[in-house]
């Protein structure tokens, strides 16, 4: 069996000839054309690794700024401090001294009430009125009873007390 001698036809030998010549301009095509698509890709990839970057910092500084917010928050909805006005004083006529012994044992009863959620002392606050009205606070050998006027409740206990001798 012998290979018929088509080699030498120049009919075959232009068809080869651009067979091989298309595909070498083809592989050159395919390889430019997958060059620039592979370097845009790049690009984009780098562009969008920055921006993903960038976003995630701002999201931990947002996250951050947020922490501090709610514990400032948590703060603000505790009883800081606890404040005792007496209504009648002029009328009653007591010492200064007398005053800051009552005013203290006042504030020492609600002790407990400091650094407590908002919201829980104002669902106990029928109980803070009956303990600072039903106590009988013995200041200088004398007997006084409280009578809760007003009770403003936020960040600081207000209390608007009248003073009457206990019997």
């Amino acid at each position: 069996m012998r290979i018929p001698p088509l080699y030498r036809d120049k009919s075959w030998q232009r068809f080869f000839a651009g067979f091989f010549i298309g595909l070498l301009f083809g592989w050159m095509f395919f390889l430019y054309h997958f060059g620039t698509v592979h370097e845009k890709l790049v690009l984009e990839i780098g562009d969008q690794q920055t921006e993903i970057e960038k976003h995630v910092k701002m999201i931990e500084i947002l996250r951050e700024d947020q922490d501090e917010q709610n514990e400032e928050n948590q703060k603000l909805l505790t009883v800081q401090d606890i404040r005792i006005y007496f209504m009648n004083e002029d009328d009653v006529r007591l010492s200064e001294l007398t005053l800051h012994e009552l005013r203290g044992a006042v504030e020492s009863e609600l002790g407990e009430v400091r650094n407590k959620n908002i919201e829980t002392v104002a669902n106990s606050r029928n109980f803070i009125l009956k303990t600072v009205q039903n106590k009988i606070f013995i200041v200088n050998d004398k007997r006084y009873q409280l009578k809760v006027e007003q009770l403003f409740l936020s960040t600081t206990l207000e209390m608007h007390v009248m003073i009457v001798p206990a019997e």
